[in-house]
């Protein structure tokens, strides 16, 4: 290990936090303040979760396939099995589009579980414009975030 400034990964677990913190152990490199980021593959915060992942359904597929493909043939595991439909996507979890309490339960779970210091999620599939992300974007900093400004000391 070269580096040890801090690590990502979309989806980690417990197991693989600790997997890091013995790597750097091993490396005699320190372990106290480390910097691990983390979170859901897809995160959209919606007021109308349906329809937003009937908007972005679509997009997800092809990003996921797409990027199956590109890992297979690099000899890494897919994301997932070939996405053939929505309920398949759905059935993955890689696009989760929840109300803004279920976005605080699923982050609150999801560091209880994985000792994050940074948390991360897309939250704009390829093929949509920029400006279709805005209301989730501000759903999620107004009603997502000041639940998590005490973990960050921000008063």
């Amino acid at each position: 290990m070269r580096f040890d400034d801090g690590f990502t990964v979309p989806g980690a677990n417990r197991d693989v936090y600790d997997r890091y913190v013995a790597a750097l152990k091993t490396e005699n490199l320190p372990v106290d303040n480390i910097r691990f980021a983390s979170g859901f593959w897809c995160l959209i915060v919606a007021n109308d979760p349906d329809k937003t992942f009937a908007e972005a359904a679509d997009h997800l597929i092809y990003q996921v396939n797409n990027y199956s493909v590109w890992l297979q043939a690099g000899g890494l595991q897919p994301l997932a099995p070939h996405l053939n439909d929505r309920e398949a996507l759905k059935q993955s979890e890689l696009l989760q589009v929840v109300d803004p309490e279920m976005a605080i339960r699923m982050i609150r779970n999801f560091a209880d579980a994985v000792p994050i210091t940074h948390f991360y999620s897309w939250t704009l599939p390829p093929g949509l414009p920029p400006r279709w992300a805005q209301t989730h974007l501000e759903l999620f900093t107004s009603k997502v975030i000041p639940a998590f400004r005490w973990t960050l000391g921000i008063d």
